[in-house]
């Protein structure tokens, strides 16, 4: 779809703000310059008439349903504008699989426990250290043109802010701040302007300490009028 075209209808994101996997699909939806009204759910029982197995979070796209972040984070890649948010390069898309399997099994579930004042840190400083490291000593020359994981933004650096938001609300932005190359990446998403060039940043929409305080989602609001 060419910029400046327009979706027939906001998609519809069932999810909850104090949920990393939330957080990644609402920031792809802004990335790609989808429009999505995001409902607040508190279990995934709310939504298990649409998605059996209690999975969440769920995206609705008319009649479509999807549910679970990779899958949702991939259709609103290919439904949204822009370029994708998956490298073409095989080396490459296997390094961006690799850090977002990190994030997912290893950094989500230590960041998600630091809500409740718990979280392994030892096991969040070595992850850490391997995201440094990417950052410092790219593997590939192409990887090193750029200050993200892959080089250009990728969806491996939404897997990772989506924790690395959660680590600064609860008090740990030390993991971020305490490593040159990892400081210059999270500001770099920070600042990233949309993947679909419409004059958003994506990373404003993922939820705040105030929003996940009040219970609330915001919704990603660029192309539907």
């Amino acid at each position: 779809m060419a910029i400046g075209d327009k979706l027939a209808s906001a998609m519809q994101l069932h999810g909850n703000p104090s949920c990393i996997e939330t957080a990644k699909c609402i920031q792809t939806a802004a990335e790609k310059g989808v429009d999505v009204e995001a409902k607040t759910i508190n279990s995934g029982d709310e939504v298990i008439n649409i998605s059996p197995l209690a999975i969440g979070p769920v995206l609705q796209d008319q009649n479509n349903t999807v549910y679970g972040p990779y899958a949702i984070m991939s259709y609103l890649d290919d439904k949204g504008f822009g370029p994708s948010l998956v490298p073409r390069n095989g080396v490459i898309r296997a390094v961006m699989y690799q850090f977002a399997h990190i994030a997912t099994e290893v950094v989500q579930g230590e960041a998600a426990a630091t809500l409740s004042g718990g979280g392994d840190m030892d096991k969040l400083n070595k992850s850490f250290d391997i995201l440094e490291h990417i950052l410092t000593t790219p593997p590939d020359p192409k990887i090193g043109k750029g200050v993200f994981i892959c080089g250009e933004f990728s969806l491996a650096d939404i897997h990772w802010m989506a924790c690395a938001n959660i680590l600064e609300i609860t008090g740990n932005s030390n993991m971020i701040t305490s490593r040159s190359k990892t400081t210059e990446w999270c500001n770099a998403v920070k600042e990233h302007p949309a993947t679909s060039k419409e004059k958003i940043i994506p990373y404003t929409f993922i939820a705040t300490k105030e929003d996940i305080d009040s219970n609330t989602l915001r919704n990603v609001g660029i192309n539907v009028v």
